[in-house]
């Protein structure tokens, strides 16, 4: 027999074994499928406006569908990765899974891992079908829409790492808008930060600073508006985004493994 036949996926790690079967646990949900579904009617819909668009197909369609993809990946992977946890809490898979050699910290990193496998597959399924409209109505785009969604998968696995955090400790409701409120305040944050240094009041501005820097900045990832009006992405922006995305998902999870090692399971 082959020695690559005999090699098991549990003698490499217990967090792949843990990562592996997160996703088909995932995979598995009927509910999904559905949700996929309406995804890719949405990111459709998105063709049809950029149909009867005068003399604007282009941008209405990145703008649109794009959008679309983004938002809707972001909602999906943040509510299944924050329930993920929660149901392996309730049928008590925890109880039998610790008491063998697989250390917290491992199960953590090996969610994770799932998790962004499953979001790997929902971008992939997304960013296809809107790449097969999009040969078709204009090609030339075909670049930008692939950098795009590029970067949302580097935004979307920096929230899910937060969700992973956050599921560690408290329900999956909870974690899930705790998640989503990050997002909305990672996109705004530049926005706020100009509006209080307008203000001048140096402890509010204090504050936003802190802010500014101690939660994630969100906005390192979009580059939907570069893309748009064809502006050249700097090879430094990248660089420094890639960085700040690892850096920031190590913190995240290594907090994650803390916070979990005290959890009651």
């Amino acid at each position: 027999m082959n020695l690559l036949s005999r090699l098991n996926l549990q003698a490499l790690h217990p967090s792949l074994v843990i990562a592996k079967n997160t996703y088909r646990e995932i995979i598995r949900e009927r509910l999904l499928y559905g949700v996929w579904l309406a995804a890719a009617l949405l990111t459709g819909a998105s063709f049809f406006l950029a149909t009867i668009s005068l003399d604007q197909n282009t941008r209405v369609l990145q703008n649109t569908g794009l959008a679309s993809i983004h938002i809707l990946t972001v909602f999906i992977t943040v509510f299944v990765a924050t329930n993920s946890m929660a149901h392996d809490v309730d049928r008590r898979a925890l109880y039998f899974l610790f008491p063998k050699p697989v250390s917290r910290p491992q199960y953590v990193i090996g969610k994770y891992l799932g998790f962004v496998s499953f979001l790997a597959v929902t971008l992939l399924i997304l960013g296809g079908l809107f790449s097969i409209g999009v040969a078709f109505l204009n090609p030339a785009i075909l670049g930008a829409a692939a950098i795009n969604i590029a970067f949302s998968f580097l935004e979307v696995s920096l929230l899910i790492s937060l969700a992973t955090l956050f599921a560690s400790f408290t329900a999956p409701l909870n974690a899930a808008l705790y998640t989503l409120a990050l997002f909305f305040i990672g996109h705004s944050q530049s926005t706020m930060k100009n509006f209080v240094a307008d203000m001048g009041n140096g402890t509010l501005k204090w504050v936003m600073d802190a802010v500014y820097y101690l939660l994630p900045n969100l906005e390192k990832f979009d580059v939907r508006k570069a893309t748009l009006y064809e502006v050249a992405i700097p090879a430094s922006q990248v660089g420094w985004a890639l960085l700040y995305w690892l850096f920031a998902i190590v913190v995240v999870l290594y907090l994650a493994t803390l916070v979990f090692r005290k959890q009651e399971v």
